[in-house]
């Protein structure tokens, strides 16, 4: 309601200016309804103001968690809201048949990972993972670290993670190329990985392109790698990754690494690998046309456990060599090759070969179909087939390049 050009108020005017015409009474009356009239004037910015407030708290859920809480409750709902980690859900579930698969076949659910993370305070941030196996339905840590900010020169983490060792042994479950890992991470690294609790320190190096050196002292007892017989025995882990742009859309990535560590026997095992990428993802951005060709070779000698009451493999090496390639912004098509030998009382050799097709609407969903055949020494050729959904919600940190 627009009260500045109201003919009430130009007759309340004109009277005032007039006051000696009139009694002295209906000039207070007068009087008072100016009065009114400043009051309606107020009364109509406030309302205004009301609208205004309305409409942000309404259509902004920013505006409204940081002015309407933040400001006018005391702030303990913004506090609330800034302190909570980026928390997020990612499940997995899995259909396998075929004779290649040893144990359980079917339809199952087969992990469900819970992620927080979050910057602790200016110095400090933390990742803590929880897994639960479909299997058993038994819930452990994944990982759980700290790692400094803004240290000059070296990053240092302290806690349980997947160790720095190789290209695969860094990705997890639901963010596999392929359905399963390669055969020489399982048969040589281990079926859950390399993953143990230590001290890692990074250190980038100020060269021209990207080069990274790793260097990590983990517990040797927890690790199933090495199973050393002591507590207080530790394991060294080494990485050395370079990373060359080639072009504006291609890349190169070449790393190195090496670990060794008391065993079960009090011998010294050790480890060595080396790993090959070639990523390429057109300029165009997310969508269009994206290659990667990944390779990666790991030897590991452990010995005196063949002299163990239960005897297991001393010498060990394999490979593996995988390409994808996205041919629609929403399909993935690729394959793998692997090969590993392993000798303990006998040698054990097998090769596979997996194609997968894969269907990626998001970052956040996938459904992908994998077929393959294994050949192991003195057994019939087996296949396998694998369809598995892969679903995300909530805010899931980016994945190592």
């Amino acid at each position: 309601m627009e009260l500045r050009n109201s003919p009430i108020l130009s007759i309340i005017q004109d009277l005032l200016q007039n006051s000696s015409l009139y009694p002295t009474k209906t000039c207070l009356v007068f009087k008072a309804l100016v009065a009114f009239q400043r009051f309606l004037k107020e009364l109509e910015i406030v309302v205004r103001y009301l609208i205004v407030l309305t409409i942000l708290l309404t259509y902004s859920p920013l505006f409204a968690e940081t002015f309407f809480y933040g400001k006018l409750l005391g702030g303990t709902q913004q506090v609330d809201r800034t302190m909570n980690p980026a928390i997020s859900m990612n499940g997995l579930f899995l259909g396998n048949w075929g004779p290649a698969i040893e144990e359980g076949k079917g339809i199952k659910l087969q992990e469900l990972e819970g992620q927080f993370t979050a910057a602790v305070d200016p110095y400090f941030f933390a990742n803590f993972i929880l897994s639960i196996e479909g299997a058993d339905g038994s819930m452990s840590p994944e990982e759980a670290w700290v790692s400094t900010l803004g240290l000059p020169v070296v990053s240092l983490k302290v806690g349980k993670f997947l160790q720095n060792f190789g290209k695969n042994n860094l990705i997890h479950t639901h963010a596999q190329p392929l359905i399963d890992r390669p055969l020489v991470n399982q048969l040589i690294l281990g079926e859950e990985a390399f993953n143990t609790s230590g001290v890692q320190a990074d250190i980038l190096v100020p060269l021209p392109w990207y080069l990274n050196l790793s260097i990590a002292g983990v517990s040797a007892k927890s690790s199933d790698l090495f199973s050393a017989p002591k507590e207080e025995n530790l394991a060294n882990v080494t990485r050395l990754e370079n990373l060359w742009d080639l072009t504006d859309a291609t890349t190169l990535g070449l790393g190195i690494s090496y670990a060794f560590g008391n065993n079960l026997a009090s011998k010294l095992s050790q480890f060595l690998g080396a790993d090959l990428t070639v990523k390429y993802v057109s300029p165009k951005g997310r969508g269009n046309w994206a290659v990667i060709w990944t390779n990666e070779y790991i030897q590991g000698w452990r010995p005196g456990l063949l002299t163990l009451a239960v005897p297991d493999w001393e010498n060990g090496f394999g490979f593996y060599s995988t390409l994808m390639t996205r041919v629609h912004p929403t399909f993935w098509l690729g394959g793998r090759f692997d090969q590993v030998s392993r000798t303990s009382s006998s040698t054990d050799k097998r090769n596979a070969e997996n194609l997968i097709i894969a269907y990626v609407p998001t970052e956040f969903s996938a459904l992908r179909l994998q077929t393959g055949v294994t050949q192991e020494t003195g057994q019939e050729t087996k296949w396998q087939a694998l369809l598995q959904l892969n679903v995300t919600i909530g805010s899931h940190p980016a994945h190592a390049y």
